[in-house]
This record gives structure tokens, sequence and C-alpha cells, in this order.
């Protein structure tokens, strides 16, 4: 399941984990008419958030890839909980890992002549 956040700049405020795009919007629009009159804050920023609250958009290629991973192992068994599990990120790693292994492996045979 996707979490989202909203976060003003302007306040210094962030909005509780919303779990659909609906939800966020409702959520930032009810933020900008109560605080703001109806206008966007300068530096708001909307955008999705893994299981411990940290932004995707923030994260290098390979982290975020493992976090993705983990996180919907993660909630196949618990899909709106937060904190990670430490079953999902072994098992993200393992995949990872062996993806990689698998890889070298094949180019390894592709280029010995």
């Amino acid at each position: 399941m996707r979490r989202y956040l909203y976060r003003c700049t302007v306040c210094r405020t962030t909005s509780p984990v919303c779990f659909g795009t609906a939800e966020l919007e409702a959520e930032s629009d009810h933020h900008r008419d109560a605080l703001h009159s109806g206008h966007y804050p300068d530096g708001e920023r909307i955008g999705e958030v893994d299981r411990n609250g940290r932004w995707y958009a923030d994260m290098r290629f390979v982290i975020a890839l493992h976090t993705r991973l983990a996180d919907n192992l993660a909630d196949i068994r618990d899909p709106k909980g937060h904190g990670a599990r430490l079953w999902a990120w072994a098992l993200s790693w393992l995949t990872l890992g062996g993806a990689g292994y698998i890889a070298l492996w094949a180019m390894s045979i592709a280029l010995t002549p």
C-alpha cells in the first residue's frame, strides 16, 4: 500500500500518513484553505514515503529499490502498518543480491569466447 505525506515548510507541519492520492489531496487542500487562504505556500512538498516516513525522492536508486521491495513484502502481512520489518528487509536484500549475481553470471557466460 502506498503512503503519502504533505509537508508545509512555511508552517513546519506534516500531515498524517495518507494511503491514497484522493485522501492526500483533501488533506493538502484543507491545510491550504484553513491556514493560507487557498494559496500554495513556497516549498510545500507532496510525495510518497516508506513505512518509516522517509521520502522516496530523497533516496538513492538502489536504496529506494530495496526500500520499495521491502515495503511491498511487509505490506503482504500488514498493509497499513508502519516501521521496518526485519524479515522483509532481509528478503529484499537477498532478492536484490540474487538478481545481481545472476546478472553477473549471465554476462560472464555471454562474454566468454
